[in-house]
């Protein structure tokens, strides 16, 4: 379903839904231009008055956002492998690609003059203080709790006039309709995991899918979600313990004969998601983001799919 929607602008995104402060400081570049102030979840940030060029550091989750609003980067960091996850390659398939520690060599980044720089707020300060200065900076939350405000801060950042009224209302509309029809499911524990180099991780509460989950579709949240500040590795024995009804696991195309092989353990089969045929690998493609807009809407037609059973 993904590549079908690649080339479906926002404005037709709209009918496949029916299936379901601190500021940053601007850089000598943008000292001598105008600038606006744009308020994001209780901070002002200072941009130039005419934004164009923008330039991702170590956030994915904002590519997505640019393909719904059709506003591309100038430039964005790719991973620590040299590379962009297969899922964002036609959303910044013209941008300059940076590598992943850009600000610890931060002369390749100033040689572009961007206007904005956005990031995660996961960025240590050490970085953030080193990226202010080569532009305006703003780190975008990670908390899927804002998934609607960071979809507005880059129609604001980037000036353009975006009509998202309708298409936030559209998922947000979805999603309650699932949680009423989720609801009646005597057995709904619930678990999203990432299955990398051998090893399953999982994500706190608020991270990834698991706010759609957890407080959107008020699904009860697992201990093991609820246990965790971070990405955490998970251990067999304790997803075992956990043992949810319905398992959602994303595993990227070279970690899949690991997981072939896990899928033959004992301890594997025994698990009630698995027992239920109800354990669904890439029911979403792997390498979303997760707790942005696009991804959300990938996660709520899966759920009407593989737990609900209902066509599109």
């Amino acid at each position: 379903m993904y590549k079908r929607l690649l080339a479906i602008p926002i404005a037709a995104l709209l009918l496949v839904l029916t299936a379901c402060g601190n500021s940053g400081q601007s850089g000598d570049s943008a000292a001598s231009n105008p600038t606006r102030s744009i308020n994001y979840l209780g901070n002002t940030y200072k941009v130039p008055a005419r934004t164009k060029d923008i330039v991702y550091v170590g956030f994915p989750a904002s590519y997505e956002d640019s393909f719904l609003l059709g506003i591309p980067p100038v430039a964005a960091t790719m991973d620590k492998n040299g590379k962009f996850p297969a899922e964002y390659q036609a959303m910044i398939r013209n941008a300059k690609h940076l590598p992943w520690n850009i600000a610890d060599n931060l002369g390749e980044l100033v040689a572009l003059k961007p206007d904005v720089i956005m990031t995660t707020d996961k960025t240590s300060k050490e970085d953030l203080a080193k990226l202010q200065s080569a532009a305006s900076v703003i780190p975008v939350s990670t908390n899927g709790a804002h998934w609607q405000e960071n979809l507005r801060l880059l129609a604001d950042v980037r000036g353009k006039d975006a009509n998202l009224d309708t298409f936030v209302g559209k998922v947000k509309q979805n999603a309650l309709e699932l949680r009423d029809k989720l609801a009646p499911l005597p057995d709904k524990k619930v678990l999203t995991l990432w299955f990398e180099e051998g090893s399953f991780y999982i994500y706190p509460k608020h991270e990834r899918y698991n706010y759609l989950l957890y407080t959107d579709l008020a699904l009860p949240v697992p201990d093991v979600v609820a246990n965790v500040q971070e990405r955490t590795a998970l251990s067999m024995d304790a997803l075992a313990k956990e043992d949810p009804n319905y398992l959602f696991v994303m595993v990227n195309r070279e970690d899949q004969p690991a997981f072939k092989q896990l899928q033959e353990q004992p301890a594997w089969k025994n698990l009630n998601a698995v027992k239920a045929d109800q354990m669904y690998m890439n029911a979403v493609e792997p390498g979303l983001a997760g707790g942005t807009a696009y991804s959300n809407q990938s996660f709520l037609n899966a759920i009407r799919k593989q737990m609900l059973k209902m066509s599109e």
